[in-house]
């Protein structure tokens, strides 16, 4: 088990074949008020699944587990990033903060040239190796730019002013996150 958040728990997994290890993140519904969870996973997997940037954690597999027609658990394959979350691991001098933040910059270009923004931009959801390397993760509240959210998502230390006032999503407010 590598961690938990947002109904959902991820774990380390490896294929028996090749010895690949995965992250794979599993999210229950046990009642009607999961639905979104399982609605963030599956906008996670639709996004990620489209990542060809090395500062963006890709999804590469999804499974739906069905009761009674109904989805009741979701398990996403995922490329496992072996690394800290950067309010965990902080930058020691302004040229490490520099070379981290161009590439959360050039992950989030990248996103953006494909037409979505992340809107939950924050240290945990940043990932630095011991290399400094940096992977983005979290895409369950991403959206197509210029979507206008039927309810306010967003972490509040970080949150940007159109997320607050329900306002069309821009690449700035990953840039205000």
């Amino acid at each position: 088990c590598l961690g938990y958040g947002a109904r959902s728990t991820i774990y380390a997994v490896s294929e028996k074949k090749t010895g690949q290890v995965y992250a794979l993140k599993r999210v229950l519904r046990k009642g009607p008020e999961d639905d979104r969870f399982l609605e963030q996973a599956e906008t996670e997997y639709a996004i990620a699944s489209q990542f060809d940037h090395p500062a963006l954690r890709r999804c590469i597999k999804i499974i739906r587990r069905r009761r009674l027609l109904k989805v009741n658990e979701l398990l996403i394959l995922m490329e496992l990033v072996d690394g800290t979350s950067l309010d965990v691991h902080r930058p020691s001098s302004l040229i490490t903060l520099i070379q981290v933040f161009l590439q959360v910059a050039g992950g989030l270009a990248a996103m953006h040239r494909l037409g979505y923004v992340h809107a939950d931009i924050k240290p945990n959801n940043i990932l630095v190796n011991e290399n400094l390397v940096v992977k983005l993760i979290d895409f369950g509240q991403s959206c197509t730019i210029g979507t206008v959210k039927a309810r306010i998502q967003g972490t509040p230390d970080y949150i940007a002013p159109e997320q607050v006032g329900r306002g069309p999503l821009t690449a700035a407010t990953d840039v205000f996150n």
